[in-house]
């Protein structure tokens, strides 16, 4: 069965180009500029959330702590993408699970996504 992986990322190039480079490794992909509910993500099941750090001017990192805070999605490991100086502190305070920084390379973005599925804990 093919991991899921939901891209949340604001700028359409950025998000088209994320997705087809996920969806060429064989994982199955949804991407959204932003989701209206946490419902939404659910619904798609992810494996992984990859999550820019600035949401339709929002802070990314909030909707990683509500994600990391939901009873439904707290065990989904969530990799947060960001020009951000700071991103180590923003990947800490947000319970992120790692992050890569923007403009990001192919194979580290592949190496990221597949390290973060291989550590996630069973669901039993």
């Amino acid at each position: 069965m093919q991991k899921r992986v939901l891209i949340i990322e604001n700028d359409r190039d950025i998000r088209d180009l994320v997705e087809m480079i996920i969806s060429d490794e064989g994982f199955e992909t949804l991407s959204m500029p932003e989701p209206k509910t946490l419902e939404q993500l659910v619904e798609f099941k992810p494996d992984i959330i990859l999550i820019d750090e600035f949401v339709n001017s929002k802070p990314g990192h909030r909707l990683c702590l509500k994600i990391k805070r939901s009873d439904m999605l707290n065990n989904i490991p969530v990799i947060i993408l960001s020009t951000a100086s700071n991103i180590e502190l923003i990947v800490k305070e947000c319970e992120a699970n790692d992050y890569l920084r923007k403009p990001f390379d192919v194979q580290e973005m592949i190496d990221t996504v597949t390290r973060a599925l291989d550590n996630r804990p069973l669901i039993i």
